[in-house]
C-alpha cells in the first residue's frame, strides 16, 4: 500500500515556500508522495475531504500535513473520511509565515520585542516587511518563490532558526519536514 502526504496549506506565501523546497529537494517527500502532487490550499476539513479524498483511498493511506499559522483554526474531516487518514500534523507558521524574511534580516528579536505606542499600532510580520524592507508585494506567491529559490539554502537555515526560536514543538515546525541531508 502507498501513503500518500496531503500537504495543506494557508496561503500563496506558505504556497511558495514549499513549492521552493519542493524543486529543491529539502523536503523529507518528494512530489511523488504528495496527494496531487503538489500542495493543495484549503482551510476546510469538508471541502478538503469532499475535492481530494472521494478517490476510493485505503484505511491509513493518507497522512496529512497542515501548513497554516492559527493554533485555534479547526479541521474537522466527515466522519466517511476519517479511515482513510493515518494522522493528522499541524505544522504552525506563527504569527504568520512572513517572519522567515524578518528572520532573513536578522531582525527577529526587534520584532518580538517591538512595543507599540498611542501613535503606531504593532506591526503584523507582513507589514514589518512592507515598512523596514520596502516588500510591498511580500503576500505575492511569486514574489515570496522568486526571492527564496536561488538562496534555497538560506531559507533552510532560516527554517531552523524559527524553529529554535518558536513556542511550538519541533515536530510542529516546517524543520520537522526538512531533509536530514
Amino acid at each position: 500500500m502507498v501513503e500518500y502526504i496531503a500537504v495543506i496549506i494557508e496561503g500563496g506565501a506558505e504556497k511558495a515556500i514549499i513549492r521552493v523546497l519542493l524543486d529543491k529537494d529539502l523536503l523529507k517527500f518528494q512530489r511523488s508522495n504528495m496527494l496531487e502532487e503538489d500542495v493543495i490550499q484549503d482551510r476546510s476539513g469538508k471541502s478538503f475531504a469532499h475535492e481530494h479524498l472521494s478517490y476510493g483511498f485505503e484505511d491509513n493511506q493518507i497522512s496529512i500535513l497542515r501548513i497554516h499559522d492559527s493554533r485555534r483554526e479547526k479541521f474537522i474531516l466527515p466522519r466517511a473520511y476519517t479511515r482513510m487518514i493515518s494522522k493528522i500534523t499541524d505544522i504552525y507558521t506563527t504569527p504568520e509565515i512572513e517572519i522567515l524574511f524578518i528572520i532573513n534580516n536578522a531582525d527577529f528579536d526587534k520584532f518580538k520585542n517591538r512595543k507599540p505606542n498611542k501613535n503606531v499600532k504593532k506591526m503584523s510580520a507582513h507589514e514589518w516587511c512592507r515598512y523596514y524592507y520596502k516588500m510591498d508585494n511580500v503576500k505575492s506567491p511569486k514574489f515570496v518563490y522568486d526571492f527564496w529559490i536561488n538562496q534555497s539554502e538560506r531559507l533552510v537555515e532560516v527554517i531552523k532558526i524559527y524553529s529554535s526560536k518558536s513556542k511550538d514543538p519541533f515536530e510542529n515546525t516546517l524543520a520537522s519536514i526538512l531533509s536530514n541531508d
